[in-house]
């Protein structure tokens, strides 16, 4: 007992100097053209660096690339943004007949080893219609390369957004919920076999999909889907209604009732 206290400030001590770690990368800052989550602004590139030996170019094409650092909140400052998330996008304000949309690409990564236009060939993803969006944490600190063709660089327009997810705070009351409730859950066989029985029909009802949707052809596919997924809801509405009283009937046929569960 008395190595215990020593042991647990240790740990809580370990998680600050870590979380403290992690907050002081997220910071770090640097010379060149940035973004900071914590006040969203938009971002204007008509320049950039001209590299010759970018990978996925073709050989000896002259490549203008640019790099966007973008420093994401402190995690022990901004907890409170757990439920935001941060939309970076990239759009081509001004082009010339020279570069085409689609050989404009950006890449979107955390490694500050790579110079600036060197990611990896399967990392470069090019913009649709103009465009380039990607969610990520507010948190994560970021690094944004920019390339196209040489040997003028047209301008780009790179901003970050913050949006909040209502969906994350309802997981996160669900979450509180359901561990509140783990002790009598865990004790309660009616939850047992619903829970088993809900599992084993979603797996069905997955399988009958994926089945249907290779034996179509391809372009009926997404009619196909919107059937099968109106069925879906109709048949699931169904269920739970007629759910409950199957199991109950089952379980008293089976001899199980709610005395031997529930004792009084």
């Amino acid at each position: 007992m008395d190595t215990a206290k020593p042991l647990r400030f240790s740990a809580r001590v370990l998680w600050i100097f870590f979380f403290a770690l992690l907050d002081s990368y997220s910071n770090v800052s640097a010379d060149g053209l940035s973004l900071v989550v914590a006040q969203p602004t938009t971002l204007n590139i008509s320049s950039g660096l001209p590299v010759e030996i970018s990978p996925g170019s073709k050989p000896g094409a002259l490549m203008v690339c640019e790099r966007v650092q973008i420093h994401g909140l402190s995690r022990l400052k901004d907890l409170k943004k757990f439920a935001h998330s941060m939309k970076v996008k990239v759009k081509v304000v001004e082009t010339s007949p020279r570069v085409r949309l689609q050989k404009v690409e950006v890449c979107f990564h955390r490694n500050t080893s790579l110079a600036i236009g060197m990611c990896p060939q399967g990392q470069w993803e090019k913009l649709a219609k103009g465009s380039w969006v990607r969610s990520t944490s507010p948190y994560d600190h970021k690094l944004l390369d920019i390339r196209m063709p040489g040997p003028s660089f047209e301008i780009v327009e790179v901003s970050i957004k913050e949006e909040f997810l209502l969906y994350r705070v309802l997981f996160l009351i669900m979450g509180i919920i359901m561990m509140m409730l783990a002790p009598s859950l865990s004790k309660s066989i009616v939850f047992y076999y619903s829970s088993a029985m809900a599992v084993g029909v979603i797996l069905v009802i997955l399988m009958v999909l994926f089945q249907g949707m290779k034996l179509l052809p391809t372009g009926r596919k997404s009619s196909l889907a919107i059937f099968m997924y109106s069925s879906v809801i109709g048949v699931g509405s169904f269920l739970l209604r007629y759910l409950p009283g199957l199991l109950h009937s089952v379980l008293v046929e089976i001899g199980i009732s709610e005395d031997m569960y529930n004792p009084v």
